[in-house]
C-alpha cells in the first residue's frame, strides 16, 4: 500500500510539471509567432489561450488515448438548475463596490482595458472555456487517482487533493494580473477554481465549471458596465 501511494502522489510533480511547460509555452508564443508591438493586448491573450488548450487537448489526448469522457468532456451527473446561476453574486456585489469606491474618488487599479465586445468574446467566452479545459479538464483530471486524500471542512463538504491543487494552480496562473488588477485577483481567482473544480469532481463534468467561470467574470464587469450607463 505505501508503495501504491507513492505512485499515485507522483502524478503531483508529474501534473506540477505539465502545468508549467503548458503554462510557460502558451505565455512565451506570441512573441514567437506574433508581432508584440503590432498587436493589442487582446490579441496576445488570445494566441496564449489558443496555443493552452490545443496543447491541453493534445496532451489529453495522448493520456486517455482519445477517450476525452475522463477528463469532463461528458454531461456526467450534471443537472442545470437555477441555483448554480447565484455564484454570479459574488463578483456583482465586489464589482457594485469597486463602483461605488470609484465614484468617491479613490483610483482603483483596472483591468486589461479591454472594450465590451472584447471582454464578452474573449473574457467571458474563450479565455474562460480555455482556462477550464487546462486546469479543471487536463490538471484536475489527471490527478483523479488522488481523490482520496484530501480536506474535510464540514459535514457533506469536503476538498479533495486534485481539486485543491486545481484551484491553487488556477490562482498563480493569475499572477500576471497582479500589476493590473492588484493582490486580490489571486484570492478571487484561487476561490474560483477551488468552486469550479468541486462542482467539475461532483458532476464528473467540465459543464458546471465552465458556467461558474463565466458566471465569476461576468458578475466582475456587468455591473460596473451598468452602473456606469445609468448614471
Amino acid at each position: 500500500m505505501p508503495n501504491q501511494n507513492f505512485l499515485i502522489l507522483f502524478r503531483l510533480p508529474v501534473a506540477l510539471a505539465l502545468g508549467i511547460a503548458i503554462s510557460v509555452l502558451s505565455l512565451k508564443a506570441p512573441g514567437i509567432w506574433i508581432n508584440p508591438e503590432s498587436s493589442s493586448i487582446w490579441q496576445r491573450g488570445a494566441f496564449t489561450h489558443s496555443v493552452m488548450w490545443i496543447l491541453s487537448l493534445a496532451v489529453m489526448g495522448l493520456l486517455s488515448k482519445e477517450n476525452l469522457a475522463t477528463y469532463g468532456f461528458t454531461k456526467g451527473d450534471f443537472r442545470l438548475t437555477g441555483g448554480i446561476f447565484l455564484w454570479i453574486i459574488p463578483t456583482a456585489i465586489l464589482s457594485t463596490l469597486g463602483f461605488i469606491v470609484s465614484r468617491s474618488g479613490v483610483e482603483l487599479k483596472g483591468g486589461f482595458g479591454f472594450s465590451p465586445f472584447q471582454t464578452i468574446i474573449f473574457v467571458w467566452i474563450y479565455a474562460t472555456a480555455s482556462e477550464e479545459i487546462f486546469t479543471r479538464g487536463l490538471l484536475q483530471s489527471y490527478l483523479i487517482p488522488l481523490t482520496k486524500f484530501g480536506i474535510d471542512l464540514s459535514k457533506g463538504l469536503r476538498l479533495s487533493l486534485p481539486v485543491i491543487f486545481s484551484g491553487l494552480y488556477f490562482g498563480m496562473m493569475h499572477i500576471v494580473a497582479v500589476k493590473k488588477m492588484g493582490p486580490p485577483v489571486l484570492v478571487f481567482s484561487t476561490a474560483l477554481g477551488l468552486v469550479a473544480g468541486y462542482y467539475r469532481e461532483k458532476t464528473g463534468s467540465l459543464i458546471p465549471a465552465l458556467i461558474i467561470h463565466a458566471l465569476f467574470n461576468i458578475g466582475g464587469s456587468l455591473p460596473m458596465w451598468l452602473l456606469s450607463w445609468m448614471t
